[in-house]
């Protein structure tokens, strides 16, 4: 059974969605392990493209989390 117009385009929104959440949580990952490695912020900014309230952010997390 071919699937309807509507139902491809819902179909390709939530596989564009996944992909894109799945490279944020990518980059955010990486932007905590620099943050751990001692890379300054600025330099995290740079190579990530994450903002720098979105690194505060990560660094914030890492030091209210129990080891």
């Amino acid at each position: 059974m071919r699937e309807s117009v509507i139902y491809q385009d819902i179909l390709q929104e939530g596989i564009k969605l996944g992909i894109e959440q799945g490279i944020e949580q990518m980059t955010q990952e990486i932007a905590t392990k620099m943050i751990n490695k001692g890379i300054s912020l600025e330099i995290i900014v740079d190579v990530t493209g994450l903002t720098l309230e979105q690194v505060q952010q990560l660094q914030a997390q890492q030091h209210t989390q129990p080891e």
